[in-house]
């Protein structure tokens, strides 16, 4: 401001008629819901991941030396594949802290849906028979 036009001010947030940058802004706002929906999501599908895998292993429950000879060398390993998806939940929950306001940030709770996936895909694949 100066003397002569002491009546003029300046608006500190600008205003813009693009509707590319107002998208901008309400886009990086879902970013965290949709980051931290898909990380707290991983605690069911663990605990469905955990009920398959007890479900594999009950199957093969009768199965013997000769009884079922599909099952590989020394079956399903129920260790990992149990307690492993409850592990992977926890540490996307974990790391979505660190990372549920960057826009890539998504890319955690993704790889715990993948991996929880793919427990359950290499389970049915070593009881399938």
């Amino acid at each position: 401001m100066n003397a002569d036009k002491s009546n003029v001010r300046f608006d500190t947030s600008p205003r813009t008629t693009d509707p590319a940058r107002s998208e901008l802004g309400r886009s990086a706002q879902t970013w965290p819901w949709v980051n931290w929906g898909l990380a707290l999501s991983t605690v069911p599908a663990s605990a469905i991941v955990m009920l398959f895998a007890l479900g594999a292993v009950m199957s093969t429950d009768g199965c013997t030396d000769g009884g079922c000879p599909n099952l590989g060398r020394g079956g399903i390993d129920f260790g990992i594949a149990f307690y492993g998806a409850p592990l992977v939940a926890f540490v996307v929950i974990v790391i979505s802290f660190f990372t549920a306001k960057r826009r890539k940030g998504v890319v955690v709770p993704l790889c715990g849906w993948a991996l929880l996936i793919a427990d359950v895909a290499l389970m049915a694949a070593s009881v399938a028979g």
